[in-house]
């Protein structure tokens, strides 16, 4: 179980590390947060079984088992060795015993346990204390002191160190009502490859499931990677043509009021309902549209709309480039803005409102200097410096 979930947390650490490189600022932090210090701790736990952590303690059922089967014995502490591991501040001990059970042979056994510091002392070489065998043959055990009568273990000597054989403590095994447990999963070389599968398919399902929400990031940055870019540019017209698509779906028309085109995100203001004039703002960036609620400034007329159509979209990047060619600054990180133009005839009704044909508003900047740039948002005409 414990390398299932390792598996699940490599995945997890994949996942939001690449949502994080190509969604949304944030996007992936919490999934990094939380699968780092889980795969950490099933890395630990997975290290420490391995090296065959046992417990010492025995259950009521394991004892009233263990004495129905006549499984009861004493052990002599031979040595103890610190591994220098804690776990709960409490050391992981290397324990060297010799176990003489009342039915069967003597034989000595080591075991890795955790031993609170209190316990310690009654560890002492050459102590001698009751215990349980938990399965037949052994050779694990529990420690049973006040549990059982002086009676039931009565006359049993434990040999001297060196004159027993010696029994391995099964690694990655414990005794559940009176018979060995493994892993859910073997360890062993049968399988491995199988396993291995599994592992592989577990981690790749759930980094999939943490990337998901910003497959189309992901698409986006694989291609501009084959077109040698590092990174999206939702300027370009195959991105921003996702982008508009994106923002469509999930606005639930193709009205807008306000356009903000960047590299990194597009931020729209639209209507609520095609025709009225609540309007709220709809951001893309990362392959994600977040709902912003509503806008700072409400538009006073239904007809301040316009439809994606209006804007030729598949010609920003080029508009933006003619710019960067008159004005000698680059592209860097210039913006285009596209709304309706003002209505300027003194004697119209709409006098003021931006109700004219949608226009954009390309601005290139650097450290030193600014332009702006004015072109029908339909890509007719002339780029206009303002």
């Amino acid at each position: 179980m414990l390398r299932l979930i390792f598996s699940a947390a490599v995945g997890a650490l994949v996942g939001g590390a690449v949502a994080a490189v190509v969604g949304p600022p944030g996007a992936g932090i919490w999934v990094l947060a939380v699968a780092l210090p889980i795969g950490i701790l099933s890395v630990v736990f997975l290290r420490l079984g391995a090296s065959g952590l046992a417990s010492t303690s025995v259950s009521q059922e394991d004892l009233t088992r263990a004495r129905a089967e006549d499984r009861l014995g004493v052990a002599r502490i031979d040595a103890v060795r610190q591994t220098g591991t804690q776990i709960n501040d409490q050391p992981v001990c290397e324990i060297d015993v010799t176990v003489q059970p009342r039915r069967g042979a003597a034989y000595a056994t080591t075991l890795r346990s955790v031993v609170p510091l209190i316990e310690l002392g009654a560890l002492r070489p050459d102590a001698t204390r009751p215990v349980a065998i938990l399965i037949e043959g052994g050779p694990e055990f529990g420690f049973v002191d006040g549990q059982v009568s002086p009676q039931e273990i009565d006359g049993l000597v434990v040999p001297p160190p060196g004159s027993v054989p010696m029994i391995s403590w099964p690694k990655a095994q414990r005794v559940v009502n009176g018979a060995r447990r493994g892993p859910l999963l073997g360890i062993g070389p049968r399988g491995r490859v199988l396993r291995g599968i599994l592992f592989v398919v577990i981690a790749l399902a759930v980094a999939a499931a943490v990337v998901a929400p910003y497959g189309r990031a992901v698409v986006m940055t694989a291609q501009a990677a084959q077109e040698g870019r590092i990174g999206v540019d939702l300027r370009r017209p195959d991105e921003l043509a996702v982008a508009v698509r994106a923002l469509e779906d999930e606005i639930g028309h193709d009205r807008v009021s306000t356009v903000l085109i960047t590299s990194d995100f597009i931020r729209v203001e639209a209507p609520l309902t095609p025709g009225r004039t609540e309007t709220d703002v709809w951001m893309y960036r990362g392959g994600v549209v977040d709902h912003e609620g509503p806008a700072p400034s409400q538009p006073d007329l239904a007809a301040e709309q316009f439809s994606w159509k209006d804007i030729a979209l598949s010609t920003v990047w080029a508009l933006m480039e003619k710019a960067s060619a008159e004005s000698g600054l680059p592209v860097g990180d210039a913006s285009a803005v596209v709304s309706r133009g003002t209505d300027s005839d003194i004697d119209s009704e709409t006098f003021g409102a931006s109700v004219e044909n949608p226009e954009m508003f390309i601005s290139l900047r650097t450290e030193y200097k600014s332009v702006s740039f004015r072109v029908n948002a339909d890509g007719s005409g002339d780029v206009v410096a303002q």
